[in-house]
């Protein structure tokens, strides 16, 4: 049933809409199949669920004791006493926290990696010295000693441990990476607030504290934990991820080729989807499967070989660097099992939905979990943990050569849409490209390019699928905005054939020009949700080349369909180094919402403000220089955006 919510003045779309307005020329056909073999999918559980709670879209419903759950207002404060600012900022602190958790789930995962190969417990080359040794001199691990150069594996065990203490040490001190690579005016800006953190660990540990029953019942204090906390998330979760897996594997290459639904009906070997956020696995997988004793297990099963695909961000981390073909984001696993022609599904951590058992039972499909954290109720559970990474690899594929002996004769629906990709870009990549820093800083004054804007995040179902992420990309394009992009919103561009060569004529004239002298495709993908650790670095060398700070130049994060809680905290971590961050739905971002006038019509709607929103709306540039805003028409929110970049050129005098 589609409906209005109308505190937020705008739309909840129903499965008839969805498939009316996405972008997405394969999931129609996909939602059908599923419907005639009677398998539900996120489209009929949302309809299902409506409507939703309004008081969990304002963040105003507070359980975080066992006194209530309590309905906050004004006038109707918790049974504790806490009043509506309270427990929004409460709330919104929480979901930051888990937000942290789970990317530094994912830097400790590739740290222990590292680990494992430097201290003789797993096999094989670190491909990515060169990163390294580029951290090693800037947190100060000595290259040398007694005269001699240390060993690359004595080099990238330091490294490791310095990011790994970051990450978690429980004692107050200064974190390396932060001091080593955030820019000084924002250090001191971080130092004048109080916010500099200890680690990741210990600010969750300390978000979780505050926001129990009977302590910080400040709001102010606890947004200010919030900004300590983004700031964590970042040096210590985020960029520690990123880097570990260029140690690890080496940084990406440019790479060309199709992505899409379509790409599951190519190839005859056995067909293997990795889906998660960790790469440790499924490069594992990857180096299996060119073993002879693994081609001659596929070959008695009847196939040529192994096809590999990516779903999520492992399957954006092994484009960036194999050119595995990517087929989907969180909200179209189900699709991609749906179509029958995977025979295996490997996940490891998180965005792993508890759906797709009942398709994968139907469609013969064997799931196979590698991390203990990640488990699914019916899947097979083969731990994929440095030192046995190798053996875990090889059972992996022999399950899956089994289900390709089983499957035979499956019947498949495979939509035959692919879409031409690039992909595999870093912030050095683009820089080289345009010719360094100081040249695409020339591009920006000229207004070749109006601005710089990321599109990150997720996909959700309170927007059709993958429609803002699409529209607002090709808005942007029009006004000659610079776009990158990672994790889901990466998917639903790539599909959308926006990160291809061909795409540069929804450009801007200017900016076309540019990109077809660059080299580069009008939408940059650089990774996994991890790897926003490249664009923050790519905008920081153009803040550095221009002698400013990023608050002052036109530079946008755009989370145009959250559905994750590390969303919210990557909006949070770039709002705390000065850059505007656009919400496309509230999940609940504390902003402002309306209400019907009185006496009005239906629609006539009015802003109805509270303090934690106009706090994030606007005292938050006084403070860290940027703010959050929220805009779910992804047309109006280009507009947005384009006149924020205009204000910004202005103050420049560009």
């Amino acid at each position: 049933m589609r409906y209005r919510y109308p505190k937020l003045n705008t739309e909840m779309p129903d499965r008839a809409d969805v498939l009316r307005l996405t972008p997405s020329a394969a999931l129609p056909p996909l939602a059908e199949h599923m419907a005639s073999c009677n398998l539900p999918s996120y489209l009929d559980r949302s309809d299902a669920q409506q409507r939703l709670c309004s008081w969990g879209l304002d963040g105003t419903c507070c359980r975080r004791c066992l006194w209530g759950p309590c309905r906050v207002t004004d006038s109707n404060p918790g049974i504790c006493g806490a009043g509506p600012a309270q427990v929004v900022m409460g709330n919104h602190l929480r979901m930051v926290a888990a937000a942290a958790a789970a990317h530094g789930s994912h830097a400790r995962a590739r740290l222990e990696a590292i680990l494992a190969i430097t201290e003789g417990r797993e096999a094989g080359p670190l491909r990515g010295m060169d990163r390294a040794r580029w951290l090693a001199e800037r947190v100060d691990v000595p290259l040398s000693s007694g005269g001699a150069e240390r060993s690359d594996l004595d080099v990238a065990r330091d490294v490791a441990l310095v990011l790994y203490d970051d990450l978690s040490k429980a004692r107050p001190g200064p974190m390396r990476l932060l001091h080593a690579c955030a820019p000084p005016e924002r250090v001191e800006t971080w130092r004048e607030l109080d916010v500099l953190p200890t680690s990741t660990m210990a600010e969750v540990f300390e978000s979780l504290h505050r926001t129990t029953l009977g302590t910080d019942s400040d709001w102010r204090n606890t947004a200010l934990q919030e900004l300590r906390l983004a700031v964590a998330f970042f040096w210590g979760a985020v960029a520690p991820a990123s880097f570990a897996s260029e140690i690890l594997y080496g940084r990406p290459s440019p790479t060309s080729g199709e992505v899409g639904f379509g790409m599951l009906a190519r190839g005859s070997g056995v067909k293997l989807a990795v889906h998660g956020h960790l790469p440790v696995a499924a490069e594992a997988l990857l180096a299996a499967a060119e073993e002879p004793e693994m081609l001659a297990e596929a070959e008695a099963a009847g196939a040529d070989g192994f096809d590999f695909y990516g779903i999520c961000c492992s399957g954006q981390e092994l484009l960036a660097r194999h050119g595995v073909p990517s087929v989907t984001g969180i909200l179209g696993q189900e699709f991609a099992l749906a179509t029958g022609a995977l025979d295996a599904l490997v996940v490891d951590l998180q965005c792993v939905l508890p759906a797709i058992m009942p398709v994968a039972r139907e469609k013969g499909t064997i799931v196979v979990t590698t991390h203990d954290s990640n488990r699914l109720e019916g899947a097979v559970h083969m731990p994929a943990e440095p030192g046995t990474l190798p053996q875990a690899a090889r059972k992996i594929l022999g399950l899956a050569c089994d289900a390709h002996r089983r499957r035979v004769g499956t019947v498949t629906c495979v939509p035959s849409v692919t879409a031409p990709a690039r992909g595999g870009f870093d912030d050095e990549t683009i820089l080289e490209a345009f010719g360094g820093a100081g040249e695409l800083l020339a591009l920006l004054r000229r207004g070749d390019i109006t601005g710089l804007a990321t599109l990150v995040s997720c996909n959700t179902p309170k927007v059709p699928f993958e429609r803002s992420n699409v529209v607002l990309a090709k808005e942007l394009l029009r006004r000659g905005v610079l776009i990158t992009t990672t994790g889901c919103a990466a998917h639903a561009l790539l599909d959308a054939g926006l990160t291809a060569d061909a795409a540069r004529e929804l450009c801007a004239p200017r900016l076309r020009a540019a990109l077809e002298r660059a080299g580069l495709p009008p939408v940059i993908p650089v990774g996994a949700c991890v790897d926003n650790t490249r664009t923050m670095f790519l905008w920081l060398r153009l803040a550095e080349a221009a002698g400013t700070s990023l608050s002052a130049l036109p530079l946008f994060y755009v989370g145009a369909e959250p559905g994750n809680e590390k969303a919210l905290g990557m909006g949070m971590a770039f709002l705390a180094h000065g850059v505007n961050v656009l919400s496309g739905f509230p999940i609940p971002v504390p902003v402002p919402s309306a209400e019907q006038v009185p006496g009005g019509a239906a629609d006539d709607m009015r802003r109805v403000a509270n303090p934690v929103a106009d706090f994030f709306s606007g005292e938050t540039v006084s403070i860290v220089g940027a703010r959050i805003m929220v805009e779910p028409a992804p047309e109006l929110a280009a507009g947005a955006i384009h006149m924020d970049f205009r204000r910004k050129r202005w103050a420049l005098g560009w």
